[in-house]
């Protein structure tokens, strides 16, 4: 039996509750055979690409069935690791929910012509929408038509023929992407597309993002406008470049009766379609490995 890898361990009745409700969403997982995206600590290991199927669980741990390796070292237990996974919610109009979870490994077991398994500790809190926020991805640029920010203008009222950081800057690698989440995107600036704009920028500052996507996925949108605030700046004190953390705040979607965007608050400070577009091209780039989905 797979569960015999694990120590008994007695809890309290409280993280029992707890437990109890962990494992009804981890044994959707179970049945569903949601594919589990690995991330181990990036301090101790490259290791990266690895995915697994959930085998077996109990109140004490999960039995990890892994993918995109061939086996695992002793060193692995004790280390810490990140799992991410979607169930999908039937009852629901078949709604995905994605979820993360921190755990420890327990124990590693090296099967003769079998995928290596791993033992982890029961995740103390399965997390939502913080799982869809975190997700991140370094897109490439062909995955955008178009790409553009302005500087907000508490009055409204902005130039869309004149953005701040437009398409061409990124084509140029004035600007870049460095990461984008369903809750914000990462922003790279050369010092001089700074001078040119003359823009000096400060924590709480806003902008106006408008993107398109190169490819098309059933009911997701193709085109997002977004207000975003700088919520942290990285400068670089030797070339004078700049890293902006941005955070989505405001949610924009153009009328097609009048080309008008009508705004709206982010929720969670997550937007759903997009965090699905984002686990898409997470599953996808697994693919280009030859990993199965």
């Amino acid at each position: 039996m797979v569960l015999d890898i694990f120590r008994k361990n007695i809890t309290s009745r409280e993280e029992e509750q707890q437990r109890q409700k962990n494992a009804a969403i981890l044994d959707l997982a179970l049945l569903q055979r949601s594919k589990i995206h690995i991330q181990f600590d990036q301090s101790l290991t490259n290791l990266s690409g690895v995915t697994a199927t959930l085998l077996a669980l109990n109140t004490n741990g999960l039995v990890l069935e892994l993918g995109g390796i061939s086996n695992i070292k002793d060193r692995f237990i004790g280390q810490p690791l990140t799992c991410f996974f979607k169930i999908v919610e039937r009852e629901d109009r078949h709604r995905e929910i994605f979820y993360n979870f921190q755990s420890t490994i327990l124990r590693v077991r090296n099967l003769p012509d079998k995928p290596p398994q791993i033992a982890v500790s029961f995740p103390a809190s399965l997390q939502g929408a913080q799982r869809r926020k975190s997700l991140r991805m370094k897109p490439d640029l062909q995955q955008f038509t178009h790409i553009a920010l302005w500087k907000y203008d508490s009055g409204g009222g902005f130039d869309i023929a004149k953005p701040t950081f437009g398409h061409g800057h990124f084509k140029s690698n004035q600007a870049g992407i460095e990461n984008l989440s369903a809750g914000g995107v990462r922003i790279s600036l050369r010092k001089a597309l700074l001078k040119e704009q003359n823009l000096e920028p400060q924590k709480g500052n806003r902008f106006i993002l408008f993107a398109t996507f190169s490819e098309t996925i059933v009911k997701l949108r193709r085109e997002y406008w977004l207000i975003c605030k700088i919520n942290n700046i990285q400068r670089d004190p030797v070339s004078g470049d700049v890293v902006l953390g941005l955070e989505f705040i405001a949610n924009g979607v153009r009328q097609p009766e009048t080309g008008k965007v009508e705004w709206s608050k982010i929720e969670d400070n997550v937007i759903d379609d997009l965090a699905q577009r984002i686990y898409q091209w997470h599953v996808n780039l697994y693919r280009t490995k030859g990993i199965s989905g």
